[in-house]
């Protein structure tokens, strides 16, 4: 009886060590850095670009929505460079230290408006980030569009200008 109770110990002991064994040689989910959404991901200095996505409904006309954090002590004006119609094409945010701006991710949102992109839903489009005198980063942007209904008001929407022209000559009352 006194064996058969070592036994038991023995074995049910082996099981544990060998069942436990496998988290030794495999590697753990949560410390891999992944981009949970659509977008994607990087970090140029104190700076971190979040959720990278480009928007266009032609291919021509795009906006660009992303979440930039500043870790940095001081203020960074991020310059985001892509190619316009052949020719570089750079738009600049202004992000405060220890501040997060977002641009375009929400309705209503103000925008980073692209030209002359020249590319469609599913590809990729380059982008260069930098800010400074830090060393800036390629990032490869997905391409998507408004066919997701959370995705159709995220858009390029016209810029409002003053310019306004009446249509008729007729002068408003008070």
């Amino acid at each position: 009886m006194r064996a058969r109770t070592t036994a038991a110990v023995v074995i049910a002991g082996a099981v544990m060590v060998l069942t436990a064994g496998c988290n030794f040689i495999s590697p753990q989910a949560t410390t891999e850095h992944y981009d949970a959404s659509d977008g994607v991901s990087i970090n140029v200095g104190d700076v971190e670009v979040r959720n990278a996505i480009v928007f266009t409904d032609n291919g021509d006309e795009a906006s660009l929505s992303v979440t930039l954090l500043n870790e940095g002590s001081s203020d960074a004006n991020v310059k985001i460079q892509y190619e316009s119609l052949g020719s570089p094409k750079t738009v600049s945010v202004d992000v405060p230290a220890g501040e997060t701006v977002s641009r375009g991710t929400q309705g209503g949102d103000e925008q980073i408006l692209m030209n002359g992109i020249g590319e469609q839903a599913g590809s990729l489009l380059k982008v260069y980030i930098q800010y400074g005198s830090s060393t800036g980063k390629d990032l490869k942007v997905p391409v998507l569009d408004g066919s997701f209904a959370e995705y159709a008001t995220l858009l390029p929407s016209p810029v409002a200008t003053n310019d306004v022209v009446p249509t008729d000559s007729a002068t408003p009352t008070p």
